[in-house]
C-alpha cells in the first residue's frame, strides 16, 4: 500500500515538474522556413548576414546560427504535456503544414513513440522531408554515465523513428542513481556526462548538444570542462519571469538561449489588460504580441500547443512578421516581471522555485524513499511496459 501511494506521488510531481503546441502551396509554407539544416556550409554568409539583421532594432530572423555552424529556427512547437496521441498527432501535422521547422521534444515526456509515428507518416505521405524538420530531445537527470547516456539516446531515436537529432540536451544540472527521483549519484557529474554527448556529437548521432536549465555558475563550471561548447540553454522565460540576467550571459558566452514556457502557461498573460493594449495598438492578439516579444530579444520559442487550431496560429511566423514592439511597448511588458516560475520541479535551483523546493524537495524524498527501496523507474518508458520495474 505504502508504495502504491509512492507512484502515485512520483507520477504526479513528474508531470508536473517540467516546467512548464496541394502540393505547390504546402512547398511555399516551407520554402518559408528553413528547407535544410543539415548544410552546415552554407549556412556562412547568408546566415550570419541574418544575424546581423537580427540584432537590429525591431528585427527579427526566422533562424539562428549556432556555436558549432548548424542552423535552428527560432520558432518551434513545444510538446511537453502533449497527449492524447490524437491530439498531439494532430497539433504536430497542423504544425507542420502550415511551415514549422522546429519540434521540442523530451524523453521525459512521454510521448516521443508517439511523435514518431506521425513524424513517420509526415515524412513518408507529405512533401516535408528529415531535413527540413529540426528536432530537440533532452537527457533526463538519472542518465548520466557513458552507458546509460547512450542507452538514453538510442531509445530517443527508436521511438522518434530517426537516425539522428538536431539537437540533444541535458535536461537539468542534476545527477540521479539509475531508476531513481532525487536520489543523488556521486558516482557520476555533468562533466562526465558531457564527455559521452561530446563524442555523440562526433559520432553523428546528435547534430548539436546544450543544456536546459543551467544557470550562470552551472553554464560556466561546464564550460570549464568541455572541448565543445553547449549550443543552448534552454530556459523558463516570459514576461512574469523575463530572465534577462541569464539569457544576456548565456549570449556572452557563445550560447544561444530557447524560451520554454513563453506564454507562462498562457490564460493570465493572454487577459492581461497590459498585453492586450499593447495586442489592440498592433492590431494583432495577445499570443503574437509575446512570441515577437521574444524574438525581438533574440530568444528562440517553443510555445506549446495540444490544439490543432493553436499550432496552426504559432506556426505562423510570417504574422510576426507584420508588426513590430516600440520600445515602449517591450517596457510596458518588461513591467510585468513578478519574478514568478510556472516550472515547479522539486529539483530545480533556481531561486523563484528552490524557496518552495526548501520544503516540497525534503518531502519528496521522503515520500518516494520507501518505493525505491523496492521498484525501479524508467522515466523514459512512463506510460509503457518497462516503467515501473522490480
Amino acid at each position: 500500500m505504502q508504495s502504491r501511494k509512492s507512484l502515485s506521488v512520483v507520477s504526479s510531481l513528474l508531470y508536473s515538474g517540467y516546467s512548464d503546441n496541394n502540393t505547390n502551396e504546402k512547398k511555399k509554407k516551407m520554402a518559408a522556413g528553413t528547407s535544410s539544416f543539415r548544410k552546415t556550409a552554407q549556412a556562412t554568409s547568408h546566415q550570419k548576414q541574418q544575424q546581423k539583421q537580427k540584432h537590429q532594432k525591431n528585427d527579427i530572423s526566422r533562424t539562428q546560427l549556432l556555436n558549432d555552424g548548424n542552423v535552428i529556427p527560432t520558432l518551434g512547437l513545444g510538446t511537453w504535456k502533449s497527449n492524447p496521441p490524437e491530439e498531439c498527432t494532430l497539433a504536430i501535422t497542423s504544425a507542420l503544414r502550415n511551415g514549422l521547422t522546429h519540434l521540442d521534444c523530451a524523453s521525459a515526456y512521454a510521448n516521443e513513440h508517439v511523435i514518431g509515428k506521425c513524424l513517420s507518416k509526415v515524412f513518408g505521405d507529405e512533401d516535408t522531408s528529415r531535413e527540413d524538420v529540426f528536432i530537440t530531445s533532452k537527457l533526463w537527470n538519472d542518465r548520466r554515465k557513458p552507458d546509460d547516456v547512450r542507452e538514453a539516446l538510442e531509445q530517443t531515436l527508436e521511438d522518434l523513428q530517426l537516425e539522428y537529432i538536431d539537437l540533444y540536451l541535458i535536461h537539468w544540472p542534476v545527477c540521479w542513481k539509475r531508476g531513481t527521483v532525487l536520489v543523488d549519484d556521486t558516482e557520476t557529474s555533468i562533466e562526465e556526462c558531457w564527455k559521452t554527448m561530446e563524442q555523440l556529437k562526433r559520432e553523428g548521432k546528435v547534430k548539436s548538444i546544450g543544456v536546459s536549465n543551467f544557470n550562470q555558475e552551472q553554464l560556466t563550471q561546464l564550460m570549464k570542462h568541455s572541448e565543445i561548447k553547449p549550443a543552448v540553454n534552454q530556459i523558463e522565460s516570459h514576461p512574469m519571469l523575463p530572465n534577462d540576467a541569464l539569457i544576456q550571459f548565456s549570449k556572452k558566452m557563445g550560447v544561444a538561449v530557447t524560451a520554454y514556457s513563453p506564454f507562462a502557461r498562457g490564460s493570465e498573460l493572454f487577459k492581461n489588460e497590459i498585453v492586450r493594449k499593447i495586442a489592440e495598438r498592433r492590431q494583432t492578439t495577445p499570443s503574437k504580441v509575446i512570441l515577437r516579444w521574444h524574438l525581438q530579444r533574440g530568444v528562440i520559442v517553443i510555445p506549446k500547443s495540444a490544439s490543432e487550431i493553436r499550432a496552426k496560429e504559432n506556426a505562423d511566423f510570417q504574422a510576426l512578421e507584420t508588426f513590430s514592439l516600440t520600445e515602449e511597448d517591450m517596457e510596458e511588458l518588461r513591467a510585468l516581471d513578478c519574478d514568478y516560475s510556472t516550472a515547479p520541479a522539486p529539483w530545480s535551483h533556481f531561486p523563484q522555485v528552490a524557496r518552495r523546493n526548501k520544503i516540497l524537495r525534503p518531502l519528496f524524498k521522503v515520500l518516494t524513499y520507501p518505493f525505491f527501496k523496492v521498484f525501479s523507474m524508467d522515466v523514459q518508458m512512463m506510460g509503457r511496459k518497462k516503467f515501473i520495474t522490480f
